[in-house]
């Protein structure tokens, strides 16, 4: 797996500012724990969410995977960087890093994580660096015909 080219500045606080619109609309009347999310595709579309907590704890979902999946509901399956901002520094859990493996072996691209603040500080580390033992489909042949298919539609 490679890694992408470098995110530049204008491109990170894009991705905090959309995160950040997201804010009022975070459904989490358990904890009040406001987690917001954009993705950045690899045609540089940016896709967002916020979390949704549940009454029953496990049917709630990720501000991060909710966000993937709003750019999978839009036929972008090539993943550039994903952006969490909460109120302070706080990395992705482990199953939403799992989950964007999963589009990372899409196009053999290591994906840039961007945990940031309400005050625009922000950490950049990759999906290797936080996920160094991963667990891999070992048939990726399937996965990376999404990224074939996203290339054909827009030709």
């Amino acid at each position: 797996m490679t890694i992408n080219n470098p995110l530049v500045e204008k491109e990170i606080k894009e991705l905090i500012k959309v995160a950040k619109k997201t804010r009022k609309n975070a459904f989490s009347h358990r904890s009040m724990h406001k987690i917001w999310a954009s993705v950045l595709t690899m045609d540089w579309k940016i896709f967002w969410w916020c979390n949704v907590e549940s009454a029953i704890s496990g049917l709630g979902t990720c501000a991060e995977r909710c966000a993937v999946d709003n750019a999978v509901s839009h036929g972008h399956y090539e993943l550039r960087a994903v952006c969490t901002v909460d109120a302070q520094l706080v990395p992705i859990c482990w199953a939403c890093l799992q989950y964007i493996l999963l589009f990372s072996q899409v196009s053999d691209q290591d994906i840039w994580l961007i945990s940031a603040d309400l005050k625009w500080n922000y950490e950049i580390k990759t999906l290797s660096q936080l996920l160094p033992e991963w667990y891999k489909t070992k048939n990726t042949k399937n996965l990376k015909t999404y990224g074939k298919k996203n290339k054909k539609i827009k030709e």
